[in-house]
């Protein structure tokens, strides 16, 4: 299968001191790809790299190449890297405004004005994030009324609104109870049908329930990367072993 994004050798610094060094890697269209490891391995740094936020970040340096579809994603526009390649973050961020308005303010931004369109595109992708029987009566609330659960699900919607080619989430999940999360996950695979997914997430079970491959860091590199079945059921390398194991993490 062909990949939808490469990574070629990329790595990251703060302030001169490695967070990432040599991450080679591929992602796959319409599947779900979990970057594990323990605290500090430098999970969420590399999703930052992988929508070109980090670069704009003080004292940072990116490195390597990193394409999307063949085209080197520095040398596009960020708003069109932005759009092409969503971040979602793992603490819920819904805008301070009503659950319609978080909806549509993409929409708007990137020209759409119809009533009509902004209502359906509102409606179908609220729906895709199983949201919508939930708030379809009030969607002039204020979203920072919605539950944890729901603000996260609504963040992920309101990404899904400018149709990204790759959705990318850093532990969408880490704050939420039990239910939720499983709302979330089932959400996930229902949308790797359309979209692509990257997660990071510090929950094993969690990435084994729902990736198709997994990419397992460790001290800022890439020890691992392979189909689900692989890292859980035999894993190459010796620190993937111990970290599944709970040795270290």
């Amino acid at each position: 299968m062909e990949s939808i994004m490469t990574l070629d050798r990329v790595g990251a610094s703060y302030d001169g001191k490695p967070a990432l060094e040599d991450i080679s890697m591929e992602i796959f269209p319409h599947s779900i790809t979990a970057i594990i490891g323990p605290s500090g391995c430098g999970k969420s740094t590399l999703l930052r790299c992988m929508n070109g936020l980090l670069k704009e970040e003080s004292g940072t340096a990116v490195s390597g190449k990193i394409l999307l579809k063949d085209q080197d994603i520095a040398k596009m526009e960020p708003e069109e890297l932005r759009r092409r390649v969503g971040l979602v973050f793992q603490t819920p961020s819904p805008f301070p405004f009503s659950i319609y308005k978080n909806m549509t303010y993409a929409l708007r931004y990137y020209g759409v004005k119809d009533k009509k369109e902004l209502d359906r595109q509102v409606k179908e992708k609220l729906q895709m994030a199983g949201l919508y029987d939930e708030v379809a009566q009030e969607l002039d609330k204020s979203a920072h009324k919605l539950s944890g659960g729901q603000q996260q699900r609504l963040c992920i919607a309101r990404a899904l609104t400018v149709e990204p080619e790759i959705l990318l989430l850093d532990e969408p999940c880490s704050a939420l109870d039990v239910k939720s999360s499983s709302v979330i996950e089932k959400m996930l695979t229902q949308l790797k049908e359309k979209y692509t997914i990257v997660i990071v997430t510090h929950n094993i079970a969690q990435a084994r329930r729902i990736s198709d491959h997994v990419a397992f860091l460790f001290g800022g590199k890439l020890i691992e990367f392979a189909p689900v079945q692989q890292i859980f059921s035999q894993p190459k390398e010796e620190e993937t072993k111990a970290f599944l194991e709970g040795i270290y993490g």
